[in-house]
């Protein structure tokens, strides 16, 4: 899955699975879990404002 998008985000516990996994996310969140969700959308929400100013 992380192979076929440009652009992916995991949650931190993502970490765990890395040695197992072909293709790391782009972009790992501090977070786990929903706490992790919410980094990520906030981060995303932030470029977008940031692009439109």
């Amino acid at each position: 899955m992380f192979a076929f998008f440009r652009h992916t985000i995991g949650v931190s516990t993502v970490r765990d699975y890395l040695a197992e996994i072909p293709v790391a996310p782009a972009w790992i969140a501090a977070g786990p879990g929903g706490d992790g969700f919410v980094e990520a959308a906030n981060a995303v929400l932030a470029a977008r404002d940031f692009k439109e100013h």
